[in-house]
């Protein structure tokens, strides 16, 4: 079991996770100056730069999500409970990625086996 020391790290961790996903996507979502006399180069990298942040702004509110969640686990008491199979996360999957839900798949076959 998770000691309540962990999970307060966790917590404290995927807060501040938090701030910087928010931060993130306060900076990508900034208005862009625009472009005086603009020829066919600078259109084409515009239009680039719009996707390459509208793909980075997806994945920022996914993460988000995801911390959303966790932060939800903690307070319901079933951070750390793979949400598949109902056993523990270990701590060491969980200071890789705070959010986990679920186990690694190899993890899961491994437990399987046993």
């Amino acid at each position: 079991m998770l000691s309540p020391e962990f999970i307060q790290k966790m917590k404290e961790r995927l807060e501040q996770e938090r701030l910087e996903v928010h931060a993130n996507i306060a900076d990508i979502s900034q208005p862009e100056i625009p472009m005086d006399n603009p020829d066919e180069d600078d259109l084409a990298n515009d239009a680039v730069e719009d996707i390459l942040q509208g793909s980075s702004l997806a994945v920022l509110k996914n993460l988000l999500d995801k911390i959303d969640n966790a932060l939800e686990r903690i307070e319901s008491g079933t951070y750390g409970i793979c949400q598949d199979t109902g056993q523990e996360i270990p701590e060491a999957v969980l200071e890789n990625e705070p959010w986990a839900e679920i186990l690694p798949p190899i993890m899961r076959r491994k437990l399987e086996q046993e």
